[in-house]
């Protein structure tokens, strides 16, 4: 069966679709088109499985893909024969190039590496904050959240938040 990929380039990748191009020109049986975010990738599923690992081989964390939902050329969305203008869904996936520089750097961070301004390079302290950040994502006891949901749902609070009410007094203002 024939499909048709969308190939994006993350806006911080130092490779250009004219690379990406000239790997594609190099496999067999995919026909693509350049684009400015990238490549329109065409054919057999054996063949675009094969094609998509290759590029994704030239940098796993800045090249992305999705299928789409048009053949190369289609008529329907071809903006010579629409009179002009972007083609459809052309803002939508704008907009989601963007985002690809932080989700390259979130695949990056989970590699082992530091998402620069999210946190601290690797150091001497790390052992400790890891041991911290595994004691916090152990999971909540089933029987305390069925409590805080259903203090919640009464209107009563948290118990950090009852805590907090008996401090400031019954009512009055927090001045």
């Amino acid at each position: 069966m024939i499909k048709t990929f969308v190939v994006m380039l993350s806006t911080d990748s130092d490779l250009t679709p004219s690379i990406l191009a000239e790997k594609i020109a190099l496999v067999s049986g995919v026909e693509y088109k350049e684009t400015c975010y990238g490549l329109l990738l065409e054919g057999e599923e054996a063949a675009l499985e094969k094609a998509l690992a290759e590029l994704r081989k030239l940098d796993p964390n800045r090249i992305f893909y999705k299928v789409r939902g048009y053949r190369i050329g289609d008529k329907r969305i071809c903006r010579a024969k629409r009179g002009g203008g972007p083609r459809p869904g052309y803002h939508m996936l704008s907009m989601e190039r963007e985002v690809l520089k932080n989700v390259s750097k979130a695949l990056e961070a989970g590699e082992g590496g530091a998402v620069e301004g999210l946190g601290k390079e690797k150091g001497a302290g790390d052992e400790e904050e890891a041991a911290e950040r595994e004691r916090k994502k152990q999971a909540i006891d089933v029987s305390l959240l069925k409590k805080i949901i259903g203090e919640e749902e009464k209107g009563e609070g948290t118990g950090a938040e009852k805590e907090e009410k008996k401090e400031r007094g019954s009512g009055g203002s927090r001045d």
